[in-house]
Parts: C-alpha cells; structure tokens; sequence
C-alpha cells in the first residue's frame, strides 16, 4: 500500500511536469492544473533512482497533446523523492528533472506529428530533444534528422544532422503560376 501512495504521488508529479506553458491559454487559466491521464500495463516506483516506471503500451493524454511509448520513465528531484516517500505528502509543481520515453514514440501536439526511438524532455528548461531517427510530420510537410529539439517554452526548434544522417525537409508548396 506504501509503494501504491507513493507511485500515485509520483504520477501528480508527472501531470504538473507537463503542464507549464503546454496546453493552450483558451484552456487553463493561469495557475490551473490540466488533468493528465497516463495508462500502461505496468508502474513501478524506485526511491533509490527516484524513478517512476510506466511500461507496455503507455498512453499519455492531455486536452492539448499525446504520447504514445512502450516504456516512460519519470526522473524525480532530490527533494520530490523524500516528499513522494511520506504518505500522503504528494510533491510540488517543478519536481521533476527529466521525463524519458522509449520505445516507438509518438508524439501529437496541435495537429503534428512526431515520432522517434527516444524522446526526453527537461522540465526546468522546457526542452524536449527527439533521438533515433526522429521526425516531425505536419500536414505534407516533415523533417528529419539526427537530432531534433524542441524549446517549448520559447516556440522554436533545431534539426541536427550528421555525416550518416544530413536534416531533410520537405515542404509542400503551391504550383508557380504560367
């Protein structure tokens, strides 16, 4: 019952470590919470490695995204461990260093597309970085690349590429006017 309280403590951290500046003003007010609903056919809570494991077919849902991963990993801070270790002491918003997926992930997010074999995201920083053959789809229009990062708090992103895998993008564009 121990590591049930603290599992469910750890998964209200993981629903405030997604939530600033992701979903869409129309649907949270500042300072309010945005639900998030995670399924997976497994959780386990390490308080050695401050760790929360969701593994087999995860699903995570939000009003304004979701993912998609055989396994998500929740890397908790020093001080969310001791709090998550007190029953009923859930933690505080901003807790949570790092959320991990592998595994086949998609990521969906106002109408985009994105895929890869790892996708991290760092809380504090609001950067999410896409490895192993990432790509963002969006309509006709993709990209791909070695390594793709995100800046969700800033609105921009970077595509790197290398000497086995060059950036390709491929934009639709209207047929020129005769």
């Amino acid at each position: 019952m121990k590591r049930l309280t603290r599992a469910l403590c750890a998964l209200c951290l993981l629903a405030l470590a997604l939530g600033p500046g992701a979903a869409p003003a129309a649907e949270k007010a500042k300072g309010e919470q945005v639900p998030t609903k995670i399924t997976s056919e497994k959780v386990r809570y390490e308080q050695a490695g401050r760790v929360v494991i969701f593994e087999g077919q995860v699903f995570v849902q939000r009003p304004d995204m979701t993912i998609r991963s055989r396994k998500l990993t929740v890397h908790l801070a020093e001080g969310a461990a001791r709090k998550a270790a007190e029953p009923g002491q859930p933690a505080g918003p901003g807790e949570v260093e790092r959320i991990v997926a592998e595994g086949d992930v998609h990521l969906e997010r106002e109408g985009r597309l994105g895929t890869c074999a790892t996708a991290t995201y760092h809380v504090q920083t609001g950067l999410l970085v896409m490895e192993g053959e990432p790509k963002i789809t969006d309509g006709d229009n993709q990209i791909t690349g070695r390594i793709i990062r995100l800046y969700l708090k800033d609105n921009r992103s970077e595509v790197e590429g290398g000497p086995q895998r060059q950036v390709e993008a491929i934009f639709m564009t209207p047929p020129e006017e005769e």
